[in-house]
């Protein structure tokens, strides 16, 4: 149940799907390449996740909604970090052109 998609600067497409809570990654042709997460809660797991998008570095942010924060992995979809956890159901995350993340929630809080 593919939900978000977003297309890094190098052409990598990553979709996350809400229902397997896996983000699944395909070359610009659409070839499967891996996949990452999980349903989880711990380190790098993820509970139905939403909202993704790259950063500059390549990296993958992820809305993880029913964890209730926002994630970070590197392009290879190793855990980096958590970014935030004091959201209520994050599903939506852009990063801005200079930088700043930008993410809302399903409590209308952006």
């Amino acid at each position: 149940n593919p939900m978000f998609i977003t297309v890094s600067q190098e052409g990598y497409i990553f979709v996350s799907d809400c229902l397997t809570h896996f983000v699944y990654v395909y070359n610009r042709d659409g070839q499967f390449l891996f996949q990452f997460g999980g349903k989880g809660s711990g380190e790098g797991q993820l509970n139905e996740p939403g909202g993704i998008c790259t950063d500059r570095a390549g990296n993958i942010v992820v809305a993880d909604w029913g964890n209730d924060r926002v994630e970070l992995f590197d392009k290879t979809g190793r855990f980096l970090t958590h970014i935030t956890t004091d959201l209520k159901w994050p599903c939506g995350v852009a990063m801005a052109p200079q930088g700043p993340l930008v993410v809302s929630d399903a409590n209308d809080t952006v």
